[in-house]
């Protein structure tokens, strides 16, 4: 639920509410809390945390700015040390008031045995005040702001309904943009171009694109649309970072070697995108999941296909995402659909479904999934999500039914043709006889790719690099032939070798139920079928 329905709760008589902003917003909601719930009935807002450890008393005067004060009212005498003291206090105050209470799911979410306890008191005493401010007749109301993306517990989440502070609109951006250049019109080379601002902007909060638009401004040495868009879009990566979102504006892989179907399958999904797409009534495309062993280019292919769909790429940690929970979830979707069109990329996707704990379950896995879910079901924002992943039997079944993803690709160890065309471009980094010509013989590439069967992608590149490297330490002239290619291979063991049977599984449990990423080889390097009665 947003924020704007907080007097509707209100009025309807829920006595407790917890809202949940991001902590570089707390004054903004604040002051909004203030402005747009408290005068209208002309109560005082009494704050509390547990860095003060006392209440204080909000108020919004010059320049409409918050500050906090002291309280001089005897009902609020002494420090509290403790919420429960703050508890007795908001019960035991006699007038009508506003009471706000920081950060307090977060206590209610450690896991010790002795705040366990904490907990489960703390969670009793709010649903007494539930009840008492309920039914005491008086206008006093608890609002529970909290700024670390903690949930509250279930227990509670049925009672008290949290509120959500979104992200500003379109309009509300271009407002703001075209409100703070204003005083800089003096300044400005050329015409400011402010949709492009705008795009720079988004999935930044109000007070991000404040201070983005501050240090943006003062870094640039001539203020224009491309210098200003810039250096806010490198504030915005910079602060996507901070939430564990790698963000790519331009991703600028050219090519990888082979995975034809996968490359018609996107340019495809290309198509879907366009407005005669939407006049159609052709849905927008979900995404596809890649399974396949280690290095076979599933991320590379990730980043290619943002390329070829020509958006930005937004990256999530699942290392990190696997901890936090459903909430943080929740938050960095919000943030990679306002900057839509993207490329939504999850690498090692089934590390967020390892069973863990005494029941094999993990709690924060099933937020995740159940936010997922709804998410992949009901989104009609302009996401194309890429999730990669080893082995595809992790997966709930929920996530691997028709609806979700709209394709399955099965990327494995290159074919003859593609490790040939994997090899080239690698080659052409060093030795740049091979953008002309095929320097190596039919023979000779019959040879090399022979021998690299079952080598994957990342271990071709590392094949071409060490013998580059080679070359360069004995100071030769950089010509990589099939000498040096050899050379190389016979003193690299293939994750295939080192592991064998766990690399059958991956592919034995994926490739049947799959659809392949690359077509047949049918080239002349293709190895020869064979049978019982020969060729």
């Amino acid at each position: 639920m947003q924020l704007s329905q907080l007097n509707l709760l209100i009025d309807s008589g829920i006595p407790i509410v917890c809202v949940a902003t991001p902590a570089g917003d707390r004054i903004t909601i604040l002051t909004w809390i203030y402005k747009e719930f408290a005068v209208g009935r002309n109560l005082p807002i009494y704050l509390w945390n547990s860095g003060w450890e006392c209440f204080k008393q909000v108020k919004c005067e010059f320049k409409n700015k918050i500050n906090f004060y002291s309280i001089k009212d005897s009902g609020f005498t002494g420090y509290y040390v403790d919420v429960f003291e703050a508890f007795d206090c908001l019960l035991n105050y006699e007038g009508d008031a506003i009471f706000v209470l920081e950060n307090l799911p977060s206590l209610l979410d450690s896991t010790s045995e002795y705040f366990g306890n904490f907990s489960n008191k703390m969670i009793s005493q709010l649903i007494n005040i539930y009840y008492e401010l309920e039914n005491n007749g008086k206008l006093k109301y608890l609002i529970l702001l909290t700024t670390d993306d903690a949930e509250l517990p279930q227990s509670l989440n049925s009672l008290i309904p949290t509120l959500w502070t979104s992200l500003p609109s379109t309009e509300e951006v271009t407002d703001l943009i075209t409100n703070y250049l204003h005083k800089f019109r003096s300044e400005v080379s050329a015409a400011i171009d402010i949709l492009s601002l705008v795009n720079a902007a988004s999935g930044l909060t109000i007070e991000e694109i404040r201070l983005g638009l501050a240090i943006a401004v003062r870094s640039c040495l001539e203020l224009n649309t491309n210098t200003i868009a810039e250096n806010l879009l490198v504030y915005k990566v910079n602060r996507f970072r901070s939430f564990n979102l790698n963000l790519l504006p331009k991703p600028s892989l050219l090519d990888f070697g082979g995975l034809d179907l996968l490359k018609k399958y996107i340019e495809n999904a290309k198509q879907d995108f366009l407005p005669s797409a939407r006049a159609a009534n052709i849905p927008l495309p979900k995404g596809c999941l890649l399974v396949g062993p280690p290095g076979t280019g599933k991320t590379l292919a990730a980043h290619v296909s943002a390329k070829i769909l020509g958006f930005p790429l937004v990256s999530i940690d699942t290392t990190v995402l696997a901890g936090a929970g459903g909430t943080y979830f929740k938050r960095l979707l919000e943030r990679v659909e306002a900057c839509a069109p993207v490329v939504l990329y999850f690498d090692e996707f089934d590390k967020l479904f390892a069973a863990s704990g005494e029941s094999g379950e993990d709690i924060s896995s099933r937020q995740i999934l159940g936010t997922l879910l709804t998410w992949l079901q009901d989104k009609k924002s302009a996401v194309f999500v890429v999730a990669t992943l080893n082995r595809l039997d992790v997966l709930p079944l929920e996530l691997t039914r028709v609806g979700r993803f709209d394709e399955i690709f099965y990327v494995g160890f290159p074919q003859a043709i593609e490790r040939k065309a994997i090899l080239i471009m690698h080659l052409r980094r060093f030795d740049e006889r091979y953008y002309s010509s095929d320097i190596l013989t039919s023979k000779e590439w019959r040879i090399i790719l022979n021998k690299t069967i079952n080598c994957t992608g990342a271990e071709l590149a590392r094949i071409v690099e060490k013998a580059a490297r080679a070359l360069f330490y004995q100071g030769r002239q950089m010509k990589i032939g099939l000498v040096e290619l050899l050379e190389q291979r016979e003193i690299m063991i293939p994750l295939y070798v080192r592991d064998t049977d766990r690399i059958l599984a991956i592919e034995n449990r994926a490739k049947y139920i799959s659809q392949p990423a690359s077509s047949p080889d049918k080239s002349e390097f293709a190895p020869t079928i064979t049978s019982y009665w020969g060729n």
